[in-house]
C-alpha cells in the first residue's frame, strides 16, 4: 500500500490488450476510464476519450481507485462496488415543495 492512500496494493488492474486497456478497480470495471502502460513504468489514463494523465505506475496505483469513486459518485451511487459488495445507489433527495400555493 502507497503511504496515505488508504488502498491495499493490487486493488486495481490494467486488463488487455484491445484497442485499449479496460481498468478494473476491485475486479470491477471502472466506465469511461481506459489505460495504456508504457515504457518507463508509465501508466495513460484517458477518461471517457477525452482527457488523458500520464502516471507514474505508483502514482496511478493512488489515483485510479480514486477516480473509480469520483466515476460512481456522478453516476448516482455511494462508490465503486468494492469486493464481495453491489453497487450502492444514493438514495435520492426528497422532493422539494414550494413554499407557496398555486392559485
Amino acid at each position: 500500500m502507497i503511504e496515505g492512500s488508504g488502498y491495499p496494493p493490487g486493488s486495481f488492474e490494467i486488463v488487455g490488450p484491445f484497442d485499449y486497456h479496460r481498468v478494473l478497480v476491485y475486479g470491477r470495471e471502472v466506465p469511461h476510464l481506459t489505460a495504456c502502460p508504457a515504457n518507463g513504468g508509465v501508466v495513460h489514463l484517458q477518461l471517457d476519450s477525452r482527457y488523458g494523465l500520464d502516471l507514474s505506475a505508483q502514482d496511478a496505483e493512488r489515483v485510479i481507485p480514486f477516480i473509480a469513486d469520483c466515476i460512481a459518485v456522478a453516476s448516482g451511487f455511494a462508490c465503486h462496488p468494492r469486493r464481495g459488495h453491489e453497487a450502492r445507489p444514493l438514495t435520492p433527495f426528497p422532493r422539494v415543495f414550494g413554499i407557496f400555493e398555486e392559485t
